[in-house]
This record gives structure tokens, sequence and C-alpha cells, in this order.
């Protein structure tokens, strides 16, 4: 009893930093030992430059899209293949209202914190073709080809709506412009460039608070502030594919785990076909799963890409030793009249299945102990992972499942479970012998008659 209060608590220490796991401060992936390569060196070096540095603060560009509806129409299990623009078709910018909140869109976005010019010149499309507009009214020599054809003598924005189409899809020809394309002389899609304060490889908090910040503002503007026709647009950018990578990562690991603990659990409702002994294995894998997790927190890991490829080899280790205990355990039979008890079934399992699963343990830890001194990263922490599972599933099997059986264990794992499936296939077989009397029984009246 003391060691299974022991035992409690430190599944309980263990949960608890357990549930510290973090994400990496950065994404960025290195697959080589930079003590052991050149090049890896001289990126460790150049990491440390000041131009290297200004530049990771420098931010990449996003965009905002006003006609498109955000989906992806690619292959899933094709990586190299592209999603195809998908059209919104609610997208009507020609209306005055409409023209207006696009043409003041840029003053209120890029005088946000998140939000900053890509360069110095630039001017966002509809603005360029608003100042296009006021130069072809006003200049001395014969205005373009494309805006007397197509313009209706409009000054400025807003103008008249019937024109605005044409208008603004001649000017973005002539001009070569892919920031708004048209179709049939119809605009049908409009982004705006801009540059962020975080990159890719930003710390995932950084990059939740970047993205979440954006959203609001752009939550509030679709809402309360923009009209119909461009009230849809959205913001995006390459660096939150890896932020929604690195944050589906640690969602995914804890629901695996969470998979894994229910299919553990349903092999060993099977295996030993009792349901308290289903749930000390339940208990005793959530132990591995925790302690080792513990473990690569106490060791300075955060669950980067590397790292959640290993987890998932922690989480269908963890289930091998304490299966074939409960086995063992259940599947004892004693000689004719003899009463088994907790005890003995403990006993059992511990001497005749112990020195087999010890052997395995010890073979897991010697190639474990061999991936450990390898060049590439993956080897050594595949290695360290698959290290600390075995130990801690040969500890948690050896003394947290068999003080569970040897205390609280059932003396008759299986009766619950045998009683139940006796009284269903007995209730099968009467029915089976009675369906069988009243055929013959029918049979014999026809015989008489």
């Amino acid at each position: 009893w003391p060691l299974l209060m022991i035992s409690i608590a430190i599944l309980a220490v263990c949960t608890f930093f357990a549930a510290r796991l973090e994400l990496p401060k950065s994404s960025d992936v290195r697959l080589l030992n930079a003590k052991d390569f050149q090049q890896e060196q001289a990126h460790e070096w150049r990491r440390k430059l000041l131009s290297e540095a200004l530049y990771a603060t420098a931010g990449n560009p996003g965009f905002v899209c006003w006609g498109l509806t955000p989906a992806d129409t690619g292959n899933y299990n094709d990586p190299s293949t592209f999603t195809q623009l998908v059209l919104d078709d609610t997208f009507d910018p020609s209306s005055e209202e409409a023209q207006i909140y696009l043409r003041d869109f840029c003053d209120r976005f890029f005088a946000q914190d998140f939000a900053s010019l890509t360069s110095t010149d630039y001017k966002c499309p509809i603005n360029r073709f608003d100042s296009w507009l006021q130069e072809q009214s006003t200049t001395g020599y014969q205005p373009d080809s494309a805006y007397t054809s197509s313009c209706n003598g409009a000054t400025a924005l807003p103008m008249d709506s019937t024109s605005f189409n044409q208008c603004v899809s001649a000017w973005a020809e002539e001009q070569e412009s892919s920031a708004i394309l048209s179709r049939d002389d119809v605009m049908k899609y409009t982004i705006v460039r801009f540059q962020q304060r975080v990159r890719f490889d930003s710390p995932f908090n950084e990059l939740n608070s970047e993205w979440n910040l954006i959203e609001q503002w752009m939550e509030n503007e679709r809402n309360n502030v923009a009209p119909q026709g461009v009230n849809k647009m959205y913001h995006s950018s390459f660096d939150f594919w890896w932020y929604d990578t690195n944050g589906s990562m640690l969602s995914t690991a804890y629901s695996a785990s969470g998979i894994a603990l229910g299919a553990a659990g349903i092999v060993v409702l099977f295996s030993s076909r009792s349901v308290i002994l289903t749930i000390f294995s339940l208990i005793t894998i959530g132990y591995v799963l925790t302690s080792t997790t513990a473990m690569l927190v106490a060791s300075g890991w955060t669950l980067g890409f590397l790292e959640s490829i290993c987890f998932s080899i922690l989480i269908g280790i963890s289930c091998d030793f304490v299966i074939h205990f409960g086995h063992a355990y259940a599947g004892m039979t004693g000689t004719r009249g003899q009463e088994l008890t907790r005890h003995d079934r403990t006993k059992h399992a511990l001497i005749f299945m112990g020195p087999s699963i010890l052997a395995a343990g010890f073979t897991t830890i010697c190639g474990a102990m061999v991936m450990i001194f390898t060049i590439i990263s993956f080897f050594q922490r595949f290695a360290t992972i698959l290290f600390y599972t075995i130990i801690q599933a040969t500890l948690a099997s050896f003394v947290l499942f068999l003080v569970l059986t040897d205390t609280v264990g059932p003396a008759k794992p299986t009766s619950w479970v045998d009683s139940m499936t006796e009284m269903l296939c007995g209730k099968e077989e009467a029915e089976h012998n009675g369906d069988k009397k009243g055929s013959t029984g029918f049979a014999k009246s026809n015989e008489a008659e």
C-alpha cells in the first residue's frame, strides 16, 4: 500500500510537468549536428551576425485579399500540388460605398502597429487607380486610351458604379498590374501587400499573438466597417503556414495520446476479458506517457517538427509491456477446487512474464544506446525518446501495474465478462433450440395430417 501511494503521487507530479511541454521558440528545423558538420557550424556563426539579426526582425510580407474564398483545392496527399483560386461570388466593389471603403482602407490599415509598407513608394492598387483617375482628368495632354474609352470622364473615386468595373479593368490591363484581376471587364480580385513584424521561424507565441491581433482588427472591419460586397476580405501569409503546423502538432500530440489510450484499452479488454485490468492498464499507460513527457521537459525539449514524429513512437511503445502482464494475470488457471487470489495471479504474472519483458526492454535499450551516438539529429532524438519510454514502461509495468493488481486486483478477473458472454450465448442457444423444436413440431403436425 505505501508503494501504491508513492506511485500515485509520482503520477500526479509527472502529469503536472508533462502539461508544461511547449512548442519550440523557432520553427527552424536542423537535421545535422553543429559539432560535426562545417555547414551547420557556418549556419550557427551566421546567426550571430548583425545583418542576420536585423533580417530576422524585419518580418515577412503578408496579404489582405478581396474576391477570394480561403480554400485548398489541391490533393491533400500530394504536397507538390497547389490550390486553384476560388472566387468569392459576393465580391462587388462597384458601389460608391465600396469604392470609398477600399480607397480609405489602406490609411487605416497601415496606421496599425502590425502593418508596415513593403517599400517607401508602395501604394495600394485601388489608391494607385484613384491617383491615375485624377491625373488623367486634369492632364493638359491627351489622356490614355484606357481612360477615354472606359472611364466615362471620372475624376476620382468614387465614380459612377456602372463604369467602375470597366474602367478599373482597363487600368489594370494597361498597367499590367497583378494586384487586380478581372474577367470580362469585371473586377474579381484584389490584394494589398504589407510587411509583418514576424517571420515563419519566429516563436510560436509571437506568431499566435500577431495572428490574433490582425484577425481581431480584420473581424471588426468585416462586421462593423466594410459595406456589403467588400466585407469578406481576409489576411494571409506564408509565415502562418508554419504557425498552423506547429499548433496542429501540439493539439495532435494530445489527441493522439487519447486515441492510443482508447485503442490500448480495447486491446487489453479483449486480451484479458477484464474491465478492472483494463482500467489498471490505462492508468499504467497514462503514467508512461506523462512520465516520459516530463523527462523530455526536464531535458529541455520542446514539441518541434522532429520531436512530434518521435512522440508518436512513444505512444505505440508505452502499451506493450502492460498488455503482456495483464494477459498473464488473467490467464492463470489453478487446479480443480483451488481458489486463486490476487496475490497468486500477480506472482504468476511476475514470474512467468517478467523475464521476457526484462529481456525485451534490455535489447531495446541497447538499440537506443547505439543510436544516441549518431550524428543526424533525428536519430539522436529518436534514440533518446525510445530510451526514456522503455525505462518508464518497464518501471510502470513492474511497479505500478503489479502493485495495483496485488493490492486491489480482482481474484476472478474474467468473471463479469464471462457471465455476460454466457448469458448472451445461453439466450441465443435457447432461442435456437426453441426454433428447432418449433420447426420439428410443425413437421410432425404436417406428417399427422
